[in-house]
């Protein structure tokens, strides 16, 4: 039986999600699995869904009520547009599933309040759990090991202060290395991705590709754009998952076709359908 190794997007939904999207993704793990991860994958929940979070937090000091904040997000407003609408509406999801499980008896500026204190516990909690839900923690990638938990200020606000200027560094992680070891294995995903029918490269695609060149062009010890690993992220995954590993996402459309390159196999997690634990 293969061990799991978990993408981003079903290490969030295993900890920072409802019950429905708990359990969903635990029944693409394989029963008894070990359930590992990387540090690559922490820091990109970290720079990504993670700091959604937090932007929502801190945005939520603006408005009166849970209902306001809402609709201020999904109106379409300029400031909003540069957020994950995924992230946010997940958010509003959960806590809205919890105040339903206590028939919505709190007035409105309490919800905002009750929702605010949950979101930070979630944020803080989930930093935690994932370096100690997911063993072994592999670093093959190189990133950073010593990144902060976020914090907050004497103004209540959350920040996490993620060093994602360093992102490129050679000094401040390991990436060329791993490209070193995996230099054939990359290029060979670049070109076989880059042979693919011109309607199966979507944008990303297409980004990771230009990325994956990028990052074996650069001489080593050189310093590369740190944004060209950050589109990179699903092949680094997929080149980091151990052999002996099932890797485990929900993105069905991203990794199937690098995992099939790579040799690497894939388990896909299914979006839930409601918030309970299971379907019957």
């Amino acid at each position: 039986m293969p061990d799991a190794f978990l993408d981003s997007s079903v290490a969030i939904g295993l900890i920072f999600r409802n019950a429905g999207e708990r359990w969903s993704c635990a029944q693409a793990i394989p029963a008894g699995a070990a359930r590992s991860c990387s540090r690559y994958v922490i820091f990109e929940i970290g720079r990504g869904f993670l700091l959604n979070l937090i932007v929502l937090h801190n945005t939520s000091f603006g408005h009166r009520s849970v209902a306001d904040l809402l609709l201020a997000t999904r109106s379409g407003q300029l400031r909003y547009r540069h957020h994950r609408s995924d992230t946010w509406f997940g958010a509003f999801v959960d806590y809205l599933t919890t105040l339903d499980e206590k028939d919505g008896k709190l007035g409105e500026s309490l919800q905002l309040e009750e929702f605010r204190a949950k979101l930070a516990a979630c944020i803080r909690r989930g930093w935690k759990k994932l370096h100690t839900d997911f063993k072994p923690l592999t670093n093959d990638v190189g990133c950073r090991e010593d990144l902060p938990s976020p914090v907050r200020g004497h103004d209540g606000l959350l920040e996490h202060l993620l060093p994602t200027d360093e992102c490129g560094n050679p000094s401040a992680c390991r990436l060329q290395d791993f490209f070193a070891v995996h230099r054939h294995a990359a290029s060979d995903l670049a070109d076989r991705l880059d042979s693919l029918p011109q309607s199966s490269k979507d944008t990303e695609t297409t980004r990771r590709i230009a990325a994956l060149r990028h990052l074996l062009e650069v001489p080593h010890g050189k310093r590369f754009l740190g944004k060209q690993c950050h589109h990179c992220g699903d092949a680094l995954i997929c080149l980091e998952a151990p052999p002996s590993h099932m890797i485990v996402t929900k993105n069905r459309k991203h990794f199937e076709p690098i995992a099939a390159i790579l040799g690497k196999t894939v388990a896909i997690a299914l979006t839930a359908r409601t918030t309970k634990p299971s379907e019957s």
